[in-house]
């Protein structure tokens, strides 16, 4: 169960179809995976043109994933024709972003009327376990749309 409230009872379709319109996210192949009150997943898999020279997913594409995650985590709790937009972030790059599947996830610290701070964090898909090799911190400002 879910420590937020949504305050759009319709929130899941129209974060799914926000994302869909991103045409980042589609040039990426990134897919939205789990919405929640507060909490969003979005995998992505392994491509060649996301990558840097020493063949990891390069910081661009993580930085830009993990905004999208965090910025969509707010966006389920905003009221009916409000949307949010990054004033802020702050990544951390913790381990090279190899693998064949990335998974970033995040979830609101603070929710507020005009002003909304989630974290995310980047995971690569192992054979054995998943690796944490990215955090980021998000503020978000609450926006008419």
């Amino acid at each position: 169960m879910s420590r937020f409230e949504p305050r759009n009872p319709d929130f899941e379709s129209h974060v799914r179809g926000a994302f869909a319109a991103q045409g980042l996210m589609g040039n990426f192949g990134a897919e939205l995976t789990e919405v929640a009150p507060g909490r969003i997943v979005i995998e992505q898999d392994f491509h060649e043109r996301l990558l840097q020279q020493h063949g990891g997913l390069h910081g661009g594409a993580i930085a830009a994933l993990l905004d999208t995650a965090c910025g969509f985590s707010a966006v389920t709790l905003v009221a009916a024709g409000k949307g949010i937009t990054t004033i802020e972030f702050k990544t951390n790059f913790l381990a090279a972003g190899l693998g064949e599947r990335f998974r970033f996830v995040a979830e609101v610290l603070k929710p507020g009327r005009t002003i909304m701070v989630s974290e995310g964090r980047a995971f690569a898909a192992g054979a054995d376990k998943d690796r944490l090799i990215s955090t980021m911190t998000a503020t978000m400002m609450v926006i008419d749309i």
